[in-house]
């Protein structure tokens, strides 16, 4: 009997390349979104009384948690509505999946480290969130690990790929060339880091969480990191076009100076696949399609 899969935020970026590869491969999946075209499934995780509906309809094995306020500037211009639903949202899913007794697999973030004090950072480090959106997701942790005993937590570095959210970074900087703007100008000084971690590995490591009695948390990234600077000269690159990246020197208020995940407890089975230049290949090619 096929695994019955609950994904909140099945709209959204991760969350549509995942329904798409859980239901080719069989699984039943429900998605529910704000955002979704079908009316049935634009449920709020805020409504717990809603929410506990579709719960008892679908009665999950599995519930994936990815819907949030995922923007850290939003997050800090609307804090309460971030608070709202990253922090109550995951209450009710968290609450409701323990009555099912379903394993959940939450999405959380790298912005939990902070500014970490180890670089590479293992899941190891202690929280010390510097935005409202990182403090959101610690205390989003905390939630699930208390309501849930099969549970799995995924520490999600920068995800890229075809579909990426516009706001960024590397397809803003894809979409600016194309609009043929030169010089291309990006918020930062050019030395912040990232670990980019390209989408289809991303759903690998939510795939092999659902079919693993695993528990625990596990950072999700590529294991290296790259300054903006060099990401945006090698998308040009690879573009073919000759325009200057000039840097606004103002990083957006409370963003990181790096991050770079240690993968070496990554979640058994896992690695990632596909480097950052043939991830980047792929996202401009997609983008150049569409």
């Amino acid at each position: 009997m096929s695994k019955r899969i609950l994904i909140t935020g099945g709209s959204g970026f991760i969350g549509h390349h995942l329904v798409r590869s859980l239901r080719s491969e069989g699984y039943d999946v429900y998605n529910i979104d704000l955002a979704s075209e079908d009316p049935l499934e634009r449920i709020d995780i805020r409504d717990l009384n809603k929410l506990s509906h579709k719960f008892e309809e679908i009665k999950p094995d599995v519930v994936i948690h990815l819907a949030a306020v995922a923007s850290i500037p939003i997050c800090e211009e609307d804090p309460s509505t971030c608070f709202d639903t990253n922090v109550k949202g995951t209450f009710n899913v968290a609450y409701l999946a323990s009555k099912y007794d379903a394993k959940i697999i939450f999405a959380s973030s790298s912005a939990v480290y902070g500014k970490p004090k180890v670089l590479p950072t293992p899941v190891s480090h202690p929280y010390f969130p510097v935005n409202v959106y990182g403090l959101t997701k610690a205390l989003g942790e905390q939630i699930i690990m208390y309501y849930s005993k099969s549970y799995v937590i995924f520490r999600i570095f920068n995800v890229y790929g075809p579909e990426c959210n516009r706001s960024y970074v590397i397809p803003d900087i894809i979409r600016k060339i194309l609009w043929g703007e030169n010089p291309v100008r990006l918020l930062g000084t050019g030395e912040e880091a990232r670990d980019f971690i390209y989408i289809t590995d991303v759903i690998e490591a939510f795939k092999i969480a659902i079919r693993q009695d695993t528990v625990g948390i596990f950072n999700l990234g590529s294991g290296k990191t790259y300054k903006i600077k060099d990401t945006a000269n090698m998308i040009k690159n690879i573009m073919g076009k000759n325009v200057d990246i000039v840097f606004e020197g103002k990083p957006r208020p409370r963003d990181l100076s790096i991050n770079w995940a240690d993968i070496s407890d990554a979640i058994p089975g896992w690695k990632p696949h596909v480097d950052l230049m043939e991830g980047l290949k792929e996202t401009i090619a997609w983008y150049l399609g569409n």
